[in-house]
């Protein structure tokens, strides 16, 4: 029966509607779909988002996608894409024999998914060095997975991708900034041994092992110096009316303060013992030296000064007696060794260190006796008192010997 003109335009109209019915519940279900999966990434986000270690990323993905899509069992492997070996991996409701597999994959080349019954597998890329699987068993409602469910479980795989590549970034970071912490802290250490080495070691003798370890340049040689003796006038009557404690203490501290000139003038101490010190100067200007070794004993003079002011009422004041000579000598590092350790010292031998030691004992107690030579370097610069040829002992030829104290108002040696 053919149908009226109304009737047809009516069916028309009633298929539109239709139509667009169907159009507009396909759109409501692929905004719910949409919907569903950004809510599904955030919560992934959330919980992964701030992890900073892959084995936990990848166990919160496995637990997350479980209970998203209803699976009964599911795996999660991360591996070495070039050995294909297994660098972590995350695993639930696994039987015991492939429980048994997996952990002896572990440590050897990662089994295929494939071969693991999953219903569902995806890869995923984290570097080209690393790559990443997910599978999962069936669903506890017996459903099959839908393209939807790939799409999703592709979409959450990347988003955990880029979680596990921050966290190895920042593991990276973590490790590089241990490592330089470690490399500081060993610096710290050699920078705090070397200062310790310092204190028992001549500066003259650290700076040759710095410029040569393998102990080249220790050789001895002969070299230009001016070599200082001070001794403490009336060291042994001191030492008879004072307790030994108190006696070295006494000499730490003037001695201590000698030290601080010393060391700033350019002078290694060779020895100190008992009451005496002795003191080695070289600069590639041998009037240079000359100069450093007698500010050095100008220097010892007035510190002493200082430090009888300062312990007046308790101690007695000491005198220093100082002798310089200046010339040729045999030098060169000498280690001693022996039961409590290994020693370092500076030393300077010969006749040019005899003259000096000499001269010292010439010196009356606040004075200063230099050689003839010492003086000729020295130039006018200082005015000195002459002595006279003067016959020391071990020493064939009479020496000249010059006097110098220290002036009543001499102005501190500054730094």
């Amino acid at each position: 029966m053919k149908r009226s003109a109304p009737e047809e335009r009516l069916q028309r109209i009633k298929a539109r509607y239709e139509s667009r019915l169907q159009d507009a519940a396909r759109a409501q279900a692929e905004l719910e779909k949409r919907i569903y999966h950004l809510k599904t990434l955030y919560d992934l986000s959330r919980e992964i988002g701030f992890l900073r270690d892959a084995d936990e990323i990848i166990r919160n993905l496995l637990m997350m996608v479980l209970g998203t899509f209803g699976a009964e069992r599911g795996l999660i492997v991360l591996r070495d894409a070039a050995t294909n070996r297994i660098q972590s991996l995350a695993h639930r409701g696994i039987d015991n024999a492939t429980d048994a597999a997996l952990a002896l994959a572990h440590h050897h080349v990662a089994q295929p998914l494939e071969s693991m019954d999953f219903r569902i597998c995806v890869p995923f890329d984290i570097e080209p060095t690393l790559k990443g699987s997910i599978g999962l068993g069936e669903k506890l409602t017996g459903e099959d997975y839908t393209p939807d469910d790939s799409e999703l479980l592709a979409t959450l795989a990347n988003q955990a991708a880029v979680a596990i590549r921050n966290a190895c970034a920042h593991q990276e970071v973590v490790r590089y900034a241990n490592e330089l912490a470690e490399s500081l802290r060993r610096i710290q250490l050699l920078e705090s041994m070397k200062a310790s080495l310092g204190k028992f070691v001549p500066k003259t003798v650290k700076e040759l092992i710095e410029k040569s370890p393998d102990g080249a340049v220790l050789e001895r040689r002969e070299a230009d110096v001016s070599v200082l003796f001070a001794d403490i006038t009336g060291y042994t009557q001191l030492s008879a009316k004072m307790e030994v404690e108190r006696l070295n203490q006494l000499v730490e501290l003037y001695f201590g303060a000698f030290l601080d000139e010393i060391l700033r003038l350019g002078g290694d101490v060779n020895e100190t013992a008992g009451d005496g010190l002795m003191v080695i100067f070289q600069a590639p200007d041998p009037r240079g030296h000359a100069r450093a070794a007698l500010d050095a004993a100008l220097a010892i003079l007035r510190r002493t000064h200082e430090t009888n002011a300062t312990l007046e009422g308790y101690y007695e004041p000491i005198a220093m007696h100082i002798g310089i000579n200046s010339g040729m000598a045999n030098v060169g590092a000498t280690k001693i060794e022996g039961a409590a350790g290994t020693r370092w010292t500076y030393t300077a031998s010969g006749t040019t260190t005899n003259i000096a030691a000499r001269l010292a004992a010439l010196a009356e107690g606040g004075s200063i006796v230099l050689s003839e030579e010492t003086r000729r370097r020295l130039g006018e610069a200082h005015a000195l008192e002459d002595l006279g040829p003067r016959t020391l002992k071990n020493v064939p030829e009479p020496v000249r010997a010059y006097r110098c104290a220290l002036p009543a108002e001499a102005p501190k040696v500054t730094t």
